[in-house]
């Protein structure tokens, strides 16, 4: 049974709990370290969802503290958006690199899976961390972040894409100093419910 499927039986085991700390050993119990999240399917899946909605994205770019919207296509946000789906961040294939860790965020009514490096890195990962929120009560995932490092015209940049469900997509880039500052370039919000 895949990681998702498990998840998802966790999730509705997690209904049935009457407290907080049988909703996390339910998962502890169902949840194997041996698997991760289907993180990429899951942005993929949403983005079939958008495509079948009868909307125009809006896109909002911030530079400098200057904002900038239009309306965008939605073939053109799935380009953007392709940077995040490589590499694919399935159930197993970065369990060798990075190590799972869960809780119950009361503050954020989530049950908040978190992915770090369990090693040093290869130069040819990109990714860096990612978190994946699960509304505890309906078992929808609400949110998911991803950070990515990469290196261009010798110059290296922080992304990050902040995924609300059904909502909005936010890409975050920020510039890493060789002094160890950094310097937040762009943010875009992609935005879909209005």
């Amino acid at each position: 049974m895949s990681k998702y499927g498990i998840l998802a039986i966790c999730l509705l085991i997690l209904n049935g709990c009457s407290n907080n700390s049988n909703k996390m050993n339910a998962i502890e119990k169902k949840v194997t370290a041996d698997s991760f999240f289907p993180v990429t399917s899951y942005i993929k899946g949403q983005i079939i969802v958008l495509d079948s909605l009868p909307v125009t994205p809006l896109q909002i770019t911030t530079i400098k503290g200057k904002s900038d919207s239009v309306w965008i296509p939605k073939n053109e946000l799935k380009k953007i958006l392709s940077t995040f789906l490589s590499p694919t961040i399935n159930e197993t294939n970065f369990v060798d690199f990075f190590k799972e860790t869960k809780f119950n965020d009361q503050t954020l009514n989530a049950i908040t899976f978190t992915y770090e490096p369990s090693k040093i890195l290869p130069d040819s990962i990109s990714l860096r961390h990612w978190d994946v929120y699960v509304n505890p009560e309906t078992g929808v995932v609400k949110k998911v972040y991803i950070v990515k490092k990469i290196k261009e015209d010798n110059k290296k940049f922080t992304q990050q894409l902040t995924w609300q469900t059904n909502e909005m997509a936010k890409i975050t880039i920020i510039l890493n100093k060789e002094d160890g500052q950094q310097e937040l370039l762009k943010e875009v919000v992609f935005t879909w419910k209005f």
